[in-house]
């Protein structure tokens, strides 16, 4: 998979990888933006 050369860690990689086993191409993207935006608020209540 191409994409996971341009993620940050290597356990970015393998969740990537274990999503890219089990799920459908747009239950990978929804993942992946639900996990982005817990970040995000997950650092909004860290400042």
């Amino acid at each position: 998979m191409i994409v996971i050369g341009l993620l940050s860690t290597e356990e970015e990689a393998q969740e990537i990888q274990f999503i890219a086993k089990i799920c459908t191409v747009e239950d990978r993207i929804r993942y992946i933006v639900h996990v982005d935006r817990i970040k995000q608020l997950v650092s909004q209540q860290n400042r």
